[in-house]
């Protein structure tokens, strides 16, 4: 694709900015006499994260597909299922997890960094894409390919560094306002429990 209209950024195909596309593990593959693994599911999608808490682990058959469906720190994970597709970015605690099949983990090149792309994907104008671009009467999907097509815009990769600081600021501090609401509830339920009973 790789156009540019205007004073508008370059827009390019996900799939002109992937070098690897991992596919997760359908359920043939799942509780198999095997191995247990991290399987990351819709759930587990969360802020542009991957909720590391909530990631069950399940035991599945030793393939060289469970191999290519294990995950990096920079991964851009997409979710094909559902509603509402979710994108967000594997860290270091997520290395060697695994995917399901209701998402795709897209390894980048080094043109562009994977939280600006998951933020885009998160963005009304990426939602509405994604959503356009699905099938399914029931269950909304999208297959990969329909995935790779997703058109990005794309800034300089000056600018997408700032924009990632940013984006990884904001979500600091959203952790911290949740954190913070979460001990001050506590601390409601405590008082109310010390004096009434």
């Amino acid at each position: 694709m790789n156009s540019k209209l205007g004073n508008k950024l370059p827009i390019f195909s996900l799939g002109e900015l992937a070098r690897t596309v991992k596919r997760g593990l359908s359920s043939y593959y799942l509780h198999g006499e095997g191995v247990m693994v991290p399987l990351i599911n819709i759930k587990d999608i969360a802020n542009g994260k991957v909720n590391i808490e909530s990631v069950e682990h399940v035991s599945v058959h030793k393939t060289s597909l469970l191999e290519k469906s294990r995950i990096a720190p920079g991964d851009l994970l997409v979710t094909i299922k559902g509603l509402n597709f979710k994108a967000a970015v594997a860290d270091e605690s997520a290395r060697n997890f695994t995917i399901s099949a209701n998402l795709i983990a897209l390894t980048l090149s080094d043109t562009v960094m994977p939280e600006v792309v998951a933020a885009y994907l998160s963005s009304p104008a990426g939602q509405n894409d994604l959503r356009s671009r699905a099938g399914g009467a029931v269950i909304k999907g999208l297959t990969t390919k329909t995935l790779l097509e997703v058109p990005i815009p794309l800034p300089l990769l000056s600018e997408q560094k700032k924009l990632s600081r940013y984006l990884s600021l904001a979500r600091e501090y959203d952790d911290i306002l949740q954190k913070e609401q979460n001990a001050r509830s506590r601390l409601n339920k405590a008082i109310i429990s010390s004096i009434m009973g």
